[in-house]
């Protein structure tokens, strides 16, 4: 069909660009009143006229289109027998031959047929919502649309993250958010976004998990939904939080509709990763609903001796109790195998910027660091009456870090260093509930949007980093800067105490 189409267009280009030169041509070759002429009327079965078809002479330049009457005139026709030929969009092709006389002046009308099924059905539409969503998420507590909200919110939606193929919160998903940077080297550990002069926080539907300067872990985007960014202060609707914003992590929800996706990416430095996202129902009725997402990946880096591996499983139920009242239960498991974190740092006497993209100082022997972030969350809402809500919902977050974090002990004039471990164990725990009530009232002409409710927690968070180990020696067993070698350090690779619990070596550490 569509080549049909393609084919009448041009025809139709071509016949009327025919037709502005044809009279002349047509007048050169007969001239005087011995030429015939066509004249007519084409219209529907109800009488109204077809503007715009295309009537011609086949096998001639002879070829007009009726005019808004859906009359037309074909004129300078040499005698002889033609086929008249009728082309219109949703009419079927109407043909009729004609035998025309010296000086005729003949009338052809025609009553033209619909054709409902000439032309298959097209829909263009735009989902303009995929990039700018109507509405923040329930976590936020603000039930209004985000046009109507005088604070600074922008959402990076899950069409956003899926058209940049974006797998963290580090990965450049601050390039679409304003005002926002990352200026510490934490790379893909912990995402630190500065907006506004200072740290903002970092909430998880809602709930703030902060727990140290050095975290969250970011948030692998398999199980993430979207992420609200609000710049300026929140504590109205957040209770507490940093004047200069936060951004929400809003997680993957079931939706009741059955689908699954796998996705498959490959990509610069041995990056191998699949993720699978599963949606569904488990009861016919639809009450209880499931979303289960998986992810794992393989990541190099531009350095040599870095990488970043990680898997992470994060199942959700829902369950519909009645048309009012909804319970949602998610648990979220990340893990992270990944590098020393210090090696992102670089040091050179020779100033900045003079060292290859691809250097680095780390001593590939170093024990990896490892990582498990567990997360638990329940929810429940439930309608009051028309127009007012209740939500309370707990969270649970345990966090288990073990590794090292290199640094010089010494930079000499002449392009040597030290390189030195330090042990960096940490773990921390928060129990967080909150419950909070919406509700609108009207007095008169003016609409009130009512917000109140409790947030409380307990955070606990514990770290040493008071043992460090010079990997390098002086006197011959320094680290080249501009002739590294890569091999077993002169002072060898650190043993730390790690039979000691992690309470006490956080006291003595003052951690």
């Amino acid at each position: 069909m569509k080549y049909t189409l393609l084919a009448f267009f041009i025809s139709v280009c071509f016949m009327a660009r025919a037709q502005e030169t044809s009279p002349g041509a047509a007048g050169q070759a007969l001239t005087g009143n011995n030429n015939a002429q066509i004249r007519g009327r084409i219209e529907r079965p109800d009488g109204t006229a077809v503007a715009g078809a295309n009537v011609l002479l086949e096998g001639t330049r002879h070829t007009v289109f009726t005019d808004a009457d859906g009359r037309y005139l074909l004129e300078n026709i040499r005698p002889g027998a033609y086929l008249l030929k009728i082309i219109a969009l949703g009419v079927p092709l109407t043909e009729k031959q004609v035998n025309l006389q010296r000086g005729e002046q003949e009338e052809q009308h025609f009553t033209l047929k619909n054709a409902a099924a000439l032309l298959d059905e097209v829909i263009v539409t735009a989902d303009a919502a995929s990039y700018k969503p109507g509405r923040l998420s329930n976590s936020l507590r603000l039930n209004e649309p985000l046009l109507e909200v005088p604070q600074n919110i922008q959402v990076i939606t899950s069409a956003v993250l899926a058209d940049q193929q974006i797998i963290s919160m580090s990965d450049q998903l601050i390039r679409n958010v304003s005002g926002a940077t990352r200026v510490e080297h934490w790379g893909d550990l912990y995402t630190n976004i500065t907006m506004r002069g200072t740290q903002i926080q970092a909430f998880r539907n809602g709930f703030n998990v902060v727990n140290s300067y050095w975290g969250p872990l970011t948030e692998d985007m398999s199980f993430v939904d979207h992420i609200e960014f609000v710049k300026g202060p929140a504590g109205f609707m957040l209770s507490n939080g940093d004047p200069s914003g936060l951004y929400n992590v809003v997680t993957k929800k079931p939706t009741g509709q059955e689908k699954g996706e796998v996705n498959l990416t490959l990509g610069s430095f041995d990056l191998f990763r699949a993720t699978l996202d599963l949606d569904g129902r488990l009861s016919n009725d639809g009450k209880l609903l499931y979303r289960l997402n998986l992810a794992g990946q393989n990541k190099g880096s531009h350095r040599d001796f870095e990488f970043n591996d990680r898997y992470s499983i994060a199942p959700v139920i829902s369950y519909q109790i009645d048309e009012d009242t909804k319970v949602t239960a998610e648990y979220t498991l990340q893990h992270a195998k990944m590098t020393d974190v210090g090696s992102f740092y670089v040091f050179d006497t020779e100033g900045y910027a003079t060292l290859p993209v691809g250097y680095t100082q780390v001593a590939p022997g170093l024990e990896p660091t490892r990582i498990n972030d567990h997360s638990v969350f329940l929810n429940l809402q439930h309608r009051l009456s028309p127009g007012w809500n209740l939500t309370v919902q707990g969270a649970w977050f345990s966090y288990q870090h073990g590794g090292t974090s290199l640094w010089p002990a010494a930079v000499n004039p002449d392009g040597t260093m030290i390189r030195s471990a330090g042990i960096w164990d940490a773990q921390s725990e928060m129990t967080m509930g909150q419950a909070f009530l919406n509700g609108e009232l009207s007095t008169g002409p003016v609409k009130h949007r009512i917000l109140a409710g409790i947030d409380m927690g307990n955070k606990n968070y514990q770290a040493d980093w008071g043992q460090s180990h010079p990997l390098d020696t002086a006197g011959g067993g320094e680290f080249h800067i501009h002739d590294p070698y890569y091999g077993v350090p002169a002072n060898g690779y650190p043993e730390f105490d790690r039979v000691t619990s992690l309470e006490a070596r956080a006291v003595t550490a003052g951690a």
